[in-house]
């Protein structure tokens, strides 16, 4: 038979799961999603073919900038355009500037412009319609080379001999012309042609081909790009009573799932604009939120078996076992520890979503010499991994030669990552039945486990250190780093009060900051440059203060267990305002923040790139991990179901991806009830659902197909009762009776009473960071 499972969520008052409701979204998500812009805001945008191009512009100004206009693959083909009617060029700052996922409209007194990519071809559209003139014209910026119209189609050389040949062609057929004027080409045409084309091909004649068939196609591949999105947003599908947490979620889905690309086989862009490759350490922490929560999972095997192909295989090297740090078109680093923990542990994240352990025994000689590569070379006699001093993901140097934030060469994260990847490799042996890898792979976890705490732990702080120096001694700055080694802890008080510790000494309402304020090296600005001498670098900032929102995750997630999914939610939200409403890009979230706002202002600026793969990553995992908190384990045959969502979100419909079907769920809640219900569609017949409420000892329920369950809370009992196909009651689910466990209900209560973010100290004296900072 088909096993149907529910859950519910913990809040006051009952719960009563009925028939699931969740609403027919409008026809078009992608509609919904659409977001203005005003001249005063000009915000960045940027749009991917899925392949390996991007463009990157401003709603309201021409950019110039490096790495804006037109990428394709790490090479810029040109920065922006312009267009006229009828030889006035359009002003974009009087433009009516409206943005969606897969395109921008620009609605000038003159015209109404519509710029948009398309998925895996080298081709750009400029649609123009509602022309108040006879004639418009298009002009590129860029280190362009004109060459000829031939055919009604104009072809342009490009500044590097990589990147081909640029061809240039209307939307409709119409005579294109060219001109000079004041050293810019211009083309034009009558207004039927309709707008623009743009082509890139390694040939002269390749590029005009590409444009002859684009003229035929251009509609399809415009369908086949919105269908795209709207059908990944039509599985992940998210109705509350607050639109903005709908809209952003959305938008944060899309904009992630732009930097899956296919420039040096399947991967994940790190962050647009400069951040257009791909980076080991970056792309998988990125994957769980990419690709996994929302059901892709067939590119996340992709991504996985082609970064596999990366990894270094000579047992002469120290870097043998790793996979690369960055893969570029044109080269390939290994300098770095934490990438390849994190390949591992992507590995076990896909299976427990997917259920494929096929791909275990495919990888398995990856897996196999990503263990024995650093036994090898880097552990030490105690289990601990070494690394450099710039080698973890604070990895910055001066010249390339000075590490900026040194953290050799145990650090705790590294540590943590280390164990869990030997307990992955141990699991995965045992699956391929290699007996000899278990054991040996299972005493070194051991052993690092059992010294752990006496290295890094101050109890009588408490304190958990950063890191080991080569000498032994613990060094013991304060790093938001500490929060993912918190599972060698078993103690909830002691975890807890850890967790507190680190969020108010460096969790701000907008993100975590990369060192604490009380730190001597602490610099506030990322690139505020008025505060810093002639010779400052932002790198010194950028481990040593700067904020970072893909931390933001790991933060929530330990709130979560501490059950303060209040406090938790409110740094949730204020990136839910970031991707929607802050001065960056639309519907993306950055890199970076400073860490303090400038002096009489409420937020801090903006920094590093603006649409970066980890910050939408880690929101988006702790969403439908944390907050919804569905946590599958297709290794285990279950699916942990906690969630804990905050006390203004009141009505939630939704359906997500699971395994190999959807769970559709909707949550609504009142002054006096509070109903919860839960569809699950096409699941696995054996696997158990276990409903863990915050508090209560976890509750195993297997129902059959037809079947309804009611869950409640009421003073201070779980109550479940199952009802079959006729509705009536199962006489065993009577049974289904759990007091909650008051002394750990209460002992977070003590612990987190008043719990606050860290308070900015906006500094008055700058003197401290006149230099490069000093660590000893």
């Amino acid at each position: 038979m088909n096993r149907i499972f529910v859950f519910p969520i913990l809040l006051s008052g009952g719960i009563m799961l009925t028939s699931c409701s969740t609403k027919p979204e409008p026809p078009s998500l992608l509609e919904g999603m659409r977001v203005s812009v005003s001249a005063v805001e000009n915000r960045e945008i940027a749009w991917t073919d899925k392949k390996s191009g991007y463009f990157y512009t401003r709603t309201h100004q021409t950019e110039t900038g490096w790495f804006s206009g037109w990428n394709v693959a790490t090479h810029r083909v040109f920065a922006d355009y312009s267009i006229s009617v009828d030889g006035t060029v359009l002003n974009r700052k009087d433009a009516q500037v409206t943005v969606f996922p897969d395109r921008m409209e620009r609605l000038f007194p003159a015209a109404k412009e519509t710029f948009m990519m398309f998925d895996d071809q080298p081709v750009l559209g400029i649609s123009l319609e509602e022309v108040s003139g006879k004639e418009t014209g298009l002009s590129l910026t860029g280190d362009l080379k004109f060459i000829s119209v031939k055919n009604e189609t104009a072809v342009f050389s490009t500044r590097d001999p990589k990147e081909g040949f640029l061809a240039v062609s209307f939307y409709k057929e119409g005579k294109l012309s060219a001109s000079d004027s004041s050293g810019k080409i211009w083309l034009t045409g009558d207004k039927s042609g309709g707008g623009f084309l743009i082509g890139l091909d390694s040939t002269e004649a390749g590029a005009v081909s590409l444009l002859e068939k684009a003229k035929t196609q251009v509609q399809t591949w415009t369908d086949a790009r919105r269908n795209r999105m709207e059908n990944l947003l039509k599985s992940n599908v998210f109705k509350s009573n607050d639109p903005d947490l709908d809209k952003a979620i959305r938008w944060n889905i899309l904009s992630l799932d732009a930097l899956i690309s296919r420039q040096t086989g399947y991967g994940i862009y790190a962050g647009l604009p400069w951040f257009n490759d791909y980076w080991g350490r970056d792309m998988f922490i990125s994957l769980p939120g990419t690709a996994l929560v929302t059901g892709q999972f067939d590119v996340a095997r992709k991504i996985l078996l082609s970064f596999a192909e990366f990894q270094n295989k000579d047992e002469n090297s120290p870097y043998f076992g790793r996979v690369p740090n960055r893969v570029r078109p044109e080269d390939i680093l290994y300098n770095t520890t934490d990438g390849t923990p994190r390949f591992i542990l992507s590995l076990m994240d896909y299976i427990r979503y997917s259920g494929d352990t096929s791909l275990v025994k495919e990888l398995y000689p990856v897996i196999k010499r990503s263990i024995e590569g650093p036994l090898k070379y880097w552990v030490d006699e105690n289990g601990y991994l070494t690394h450099d001093d710039a080698d973890t993901w604070m990895d910055a140097k001066i010249d390339n030669k000075i590490p900026l934030s040194p953290r050799g060469n145990r650090a705790n994260d590294i540590q943590s990552l280390w164990y869990d990847q030997l307990l992955a490799g141990v699991r995965f042996a045992h699956l391929t039945g290699d007996s000899v890898s278990f054991e040996k792979w299972q005493k070194v976890a051991d052993k690092l486990k059992a010294r752990f705490l006496n290295d890094f732990l101050n109890p009588a702080i408490p304190a958990l250190a950063d890191r080991l120096r080569k000498n032994g001694v613990a060094d013991f700055t304060v790093r938001p780093n500490q929060l993912f080694a918190l599972d060698f802890i078993t103690s909830d008080s002691l975890k807890w009060v850890l967790t507190r510790n680190a969020w108010e000494a460096l969790v701000y309402p907008w993100g975590v900051a990369s060192l604490s304020q009380s730190e001597p090296n602490f610099y506030p600005y990322h690139t505020s440059w008025e505060h810093y001498p002639s010779n400052f670098h932002k790198d010194w900032a950028y481990h040593n203060g700067t904020v970072w929102l893909w931390n933001n995750g790991i933060a929530m997630q330990r709130m979560l267990e501490g059950f303060q999914y209040n406090q938790a939610y409110q740094l949730f939200n204020s990136m839910s305002h970031q991707t929607l409403n802050a001065p960056g890009a639309v519907g993306a979230l950055s890199e970076l923040t400073d860490a303090l706002p400038p002096a009489n202002e409420k937020l801090p600026r903006l920094s590093g790139t603006f649409s970066q793969a980890w910050s939408m990553a880690e929101y988006l995992r702790v969403w439908y991990q944390g907050f919804l908190g569905i946590q599958p384990d297709a290794l285990n045959n279950q699916v942990i179901l906690q969630p804990q969502l905050p006390d203004s979100i009141f009505s939630l419909d939704f359906q997500i991806p699971l395994f190999s079907g959807f769970l559709k769920g909707s949550f609504h809640r009142t002054a006096d009830d509070l109903k919860f219900t839960l569809l699950p569609d096409s699941l696995p017949s054996d696997v158990t659902l276990i409903v863990k409420f915050p508090g209560f000892e976890p509750v195993p329920v297997v129902m059959y197909a037809g079947e309804k369950l009611l869950l409640n809370v009421q003073k201070k009992e779980l109550s479940v009762k199952l009802y079959d196909t006729l509705d009536e009651i199962r006489a065993e689910s009577l049974l289904f009776r759990v007091k909650p466990d008051e002394e750990r209900i209460e002992l977070a209560k003590r612990i987190f009473k008043d719990v606050q973010f860290a308070k900015p100290q906006v500094p008055t004296d700058y003197s401290r960071m006149q230099q490069a900072p000093i660590w000893k």
